[in-house]
């Protein structure tokens, strides 16, 4: 009976989009609950004691639960904009999508050769957002020439939101060609980094979309695809592993409603708002658990939980005729691990596995799912490699693995 309630609750759910938070739905099934009480007795089904009282227990029960379910954790009030990062002004596009995109564009330096090919960088998350970890990083490549673009997606970080029903996989992408069109360069090298990294997979399978670019790095690319019969394992042994505490009522809300309005995005990143402890949980996890005692604060930005809920679940399926497109394209790629990484490895290797364009693979010891974590010489060996690889250099460390060791490479845990 208790799972009939349940199924009862969802349904409403679902049927009234969440609304009022949930209440909406939660005082439907109320209704229904004791219309069906009160058919029961009219039948004297309820006539038995024994069943009675166990009516009675469930009806408290699910009652208690709905109730848990619908109280907000946060406040539902418009999301303030974060400060811009130090020293660093935050510029908008107006995309022809919709989007408002906050970005950060460094120059390249004065008295060196310019590229004529722009860096940009796409995060992960998604709904992550750009940090000081990145301007850092990647601001040093304007000493090379280079003019560098960073942005937060959609949704997140100082970007405008969108409604819930309107993120999806193909409008980052969509989000991220309209870029290409206002910067308005002949060809771009592009970086990008986890769930960034599993949408340049996509973009660089894109035959419009891929001529464009010059040179792709795809770094610690998250869920992808599952194209072969690859043994997986969730993550490195040697990552860095947190307790990461949400709230019942979010991943409610992500499971039975995701794009509707039982937790609101306001809820939702407001919670985050008020937690600045979860997310630097959520940071510390991109490194080696080496490092635990060294991992730096991370800066607080809007992180928009309520994306997760809604993307990831889209990729496998856009991605079905991955492999062969790739035929397709020519695209230079780079494919950059860490070692101690919580990235499940079958994504990764998959890619390396179906893309003829991955000319080069580099592992990086010592480092995790953030690559440029700014500790010891990290940062100056993944600037090495990425110079390397746009200047058609060979590499200062082993091109590692290649297509012939990926079944080792997973097989050992790498």
């Amino acid at each position: 009976m208790l799972i009939i309630l349940l199924i009862v609750y969802g349904i409403s759910i679902a049927f009234t989009n969440g609304a009022c938070q949930g209440k909406l739905a939660a005082g439907i099934t109320i209704v229904i609950v004791a219309a069906t009480g009160w058919l029961f007795k009219k039948l004297n089904w309820l006539s038995s004691l024994t069943r009675l009282c166990t009516c009675l227990l469930l009806l408290v029960l699910f009652t208690a639960f709905v109730i848990y379910t619908i109280i907000p954790v946060a406040s539902g009030l418009p999301v303030k904009t974060p400060a811009d990062l130090p020293g660093i002004t935050t510029r908008y596009w107006q995309l022809k999508t919709g989007s408002r995109i906050a970005y950060y564009k460094f120059d390249a330096s004065p008295g060196v050769n310019k590229k004529t090919t722009p860096i940009i960088f796409i995060h992960g998350g998604p709904g992550a957002y750009i940090r000081q970890l990145e301007t850092n990083f990647f601001s040093s490549f304007t000493a090379d020439g280079y003019d560098v673009y960073l942005y937060d997606q959609a949704g997140s970080g100082r970007s405008g939101l969108l409604p819930k029903s309107d993120y999806s996989h193909q409008r980052n992408i969509q989000d991220f060609e309209a870029i290409l069109n206002t910067i308005n360069a002949r060809q771009y090298i592009i970086i990008g980094q986890s769930y960034g990294g599993a949408m340049l997979a996509d973009i660089t399978a894109d035959s419009t979309i891929a001529a464009r670019i010059a040179r792709a790095i795809l770094v610690e690319p998250g869920v992808t695809v599952k194209e072969t019969d690859h043994p997986v394992f969730a993550k490195s042994p040697n990552a860095l592993q947190e307790n990461v505490d949400i709230p019942f009522r979010i991943f409610f809300g992500f499971f039975i409603n995701p794009t509707g309005e039982f937790t609101s995005q306001n809820e939702v990143i407001n919670y985050f708002g008020a937690h600045p402890a979860l997310t630097q949980k959520l940071f510390r996890q991109s490194f080696p658990a080496k490092d635990s005692n060294r991992v730096p604060a991370v800066d607080i930005s809007v992180i928009n939980f309520s994306i997760v809920g809604i993307v990831p679940q889209q990729i496998t399926i856009y991605n079905r005729q991955l492999a062969a497109d790739y035929q397709k394209v020519h695209v230079p790629t780079m494919l950059m691990l860490g070692e101690s990484s919580y990235i499940e490895r079958n994504a990764p290797m998959d890619l390396l596995d179906i893309n003829p364009n991955i000319t080069r693979v580099q592992y990086f010891k010592n480092t995790g799912h953030i690559l440029w974590n700014g500790l010891d010489s990290n940062n100056q060996l993944v600037r090495q490699s990425i110079l390397e690889f746009l200047n058609d250099e060979p590499p200062t460390i082993p091109d590692y693995p290649k297509r012939a060791d990926i079944k080792q490479f997973l097989r050992e845990r790498l």
